[in-house]
């Protein structure tokens, strides 16, 4: 069967991003650039915004519209359906990543160094998850639902199950404190923007460091460097 309607020029007519939105993006990018170009340093707060924004955006839904009818045509356009669900999930995504972009190269431009904020790999992990996470849980649900299910937990996480600290801190030694830092990233992604790998090293064992503090205060011992 011959594809008479091709996914990427069907969701350029009919848009998943309400207008609001696309013009929400716009000003947040306008304000976050006007903030970078005076104060670069405030350029992990210009990208906070963006990812609130960028959760409810791509929470689109693509089964509630499907069965109102208005993807008809592209469904019977002989498409795979994978296929349609790939290019649903990039044009909903899209203006939250061009976003990002924009105000990343706005940072460079402005501190004229490559190593920035908007492009650690913290940043680029937080914006992965807030371009794919949402989108996933609302694919059979109405529109926003992965956006207010996400405030929801982090709403949970901050006054039920950590008595009113935001996650998201390092990892201690316990089995505990890795599963809530893990959780800390899946609920609230905005504290790693700006992070990188290097910065958030594995912290050895708590036994494991009492013996590597008791030899270094052997060596630093004045009986030690006098032999």
């Amino acid at each position: 069967m011959a594809h008479s309607v091709s996914p990427l020029r069907f969701f350029r007519v009919v848009s998943t991003q309400p207008t609001l939105i696309v013009w929400t993006f716009v000003v947040v990018v306008v304000v976050g650039a006007i903030a970078i170009v005076r104060d670069p340093s405030r350029s992990e707060g210009a990208m906070v915004p963006v990812l609130l924004l960028q959760l409810f955006a791509v929470s689109s839904g693509f089964e509630v519209p499907a069965r109102r009818g208005y993807y008809d045509l592209l469904l019977t356009s002989g498409h795979h359906r994978v296929w349609m669900a790939m290019v649903h999930w990039v044009t909903s995504s899209a203006p939250g990543v061009i976003a990002w972009l924009m105000l990343a190269a706005v940072e460079v431009a402005a501190t004229s160094r490559s190593g920035t904020t908007l492009l650690a790999s913290g940043t680029f992990a937080a914006m992965g998850l807030v371009s794919t996470l949402p989108w996933a849980i609302t694919v059979r649900l109405p529109r926003f639902s992965g956006g207010i299910g996400w405030l929801l937990a982090l709403v949970i996480s901050t006054s039920v199950l950590s008595s009113g600290n935001l996650p998201g801190g390092q990892p201690g030694d316990s089995a505990d404190d890795w599963i809530w830092a893990a959780w800390g990233f899946l609920v609230y992604p905005v504290v790693f923007v700006g992070r990188t790998t290097e910065s958030s090293p594995i912290r050895l064992p708590t036994g494991r460091r009492k013996r590597n503090i008791a030899t270094s205060s052997s060596e630093m011992s004045p009986d030690h460097s006098r032999a």
